[in-house]
Parts: structure tokens; sequence; C-alpha cells
């Protein structure tokens, strides 16, 4: 009988699912048993258990990045930072359990997947970012003396509460349901142009 073939994403969503659900000390004969393959078969596409760990848990690109590399609508930027807003901290949501169970483990992704600044994954998203505020400040439609310094305080500030809640738990300071639209608020005030 001829092994179950099976592609990178399916193993990969596999082991994420696996690694949520157990915790980084699941074994890969679980995940290989989970996926309907031997354990072998996983250790040709991946060297070691971390790997594939750091693999399936790094933020993979989200759909949105696609979206705004395409760069702004002609809708009122107020609107659109809006939904970029909740786009990246739906986003969020959905990648801290991934974070937690990385720092559980110790994994440090860069050291084991031999990250630089350009093959991080987070680069591609920033660039995105930078380039639509960059886009935006050129048509006259905010005022950004610097669209990367704008784009990563943009991004950081709907991450950092997330990341608190994370590592302080009860003890992280309540911001409040509305917190995102304050933000967005915040901003849109310090690059709305004045007339």
């Amino acid at each position: 009988m001829r092994p179950r073939s099976f592609t990178d994403d399916e193993l990969l969503d596999t082991a994420r699912r696996c690694f949520l659900e157990h915790g980084p000390s699941v074994s890969t004969d679980l995940i290989a048993q989970e996926l309907g393959v031997s354990q072998a078969a996983l250790f040709k596409r991946f060297r070691t258990k971390q790997e594939l760990m750091v693999r399936s848990l790094i933020p993979r690109n989200p759909p949105w990045v696609a979206e705004i590399e395409r760069g702004p609508d002609a809708r009122p930027v107020l609107e659109q930072l809006r939904e970029l807003a909740a786009k990246i901290d739906g986003f969020m949501i959905e990648q801290m359990p991934c974070f937690a169970v990385l720092s559980a483990a110790g994994a440090r992704p860069a050291k084991v997947l031999k990250w630089d600044k350009e093959s991080w994954p987070g680069m591609r998203p920033h660039l995105a970012l930078v380039g639509w505020f960059a886009q935006l400040a050129a048509e006259g439609r905010i005022v950004a003396p610097s669209p990367a310094a704008l784009a990563m305080a943009f991004s950081s500030s709907l991450q950092v509460p997330h990341f608190m809640r994370h590592t302080l738990g009860a003890a992280a300071p309540e911001l409040g349901a509305d917190y995102r639209e304050r933000i967005v608020e915040m901003f849109w005030r310090g690059i709305e142009p004045r007339v």
C-alpha cells in the first residue's frame, strides 16, 4: 500500500491543532496519527519536533496583508482605519494561543528557523502597512512625516493589549471594550489633514 500523501499545509494545520489542544509536549506520534501518516513521514518534511512546532504556530500572512498591499481605496480614511484595526485585532486574538504555546516551550523561532530581518514573517505585514500609510500621505489624505513610525505605532497599539493580557492575566490593566475604537480615533486625530 502506498503511503498517504499530504501537503505541508495539511501537516502544519494538523500540528497546529495538536499543539494548541495538547501543548508543546504533544508527541509527534499523535500528530502523525491525526494526519494518518507515519512519524517518519513528518520528519522527512521537518527535521525536528521544535521546527515543526515553530513552523505550525508562527503567524502566517493574514489575508489583510494582500488587501493593504493593493493600497488604500477611495473610502474615507477613518472608515478604512477602523476596518484595518478590526482585522489586526482579530488576527492577534487568533495568534495569542500560538504565542502562548511557543512561550511555554521556550522556543525561539528566529533561532530555530534562522530568520534575519528580511525573512521574519512580520516583515511583509509591516512593509505593507508602511506602504499603505505612505500612499495615503502622498495623496494628501493623511499627514505622516514617517509612515514607518506610524505603521509601527498603529500595529503595536493594537497588539500590546493582547500580550499584556497573556503575560499579566488578571493583573493586566482594563482597557475597556471600546479600546480599539479609541485607538483609531486618536490616530486619526493625529494624521488627519488640517485645512
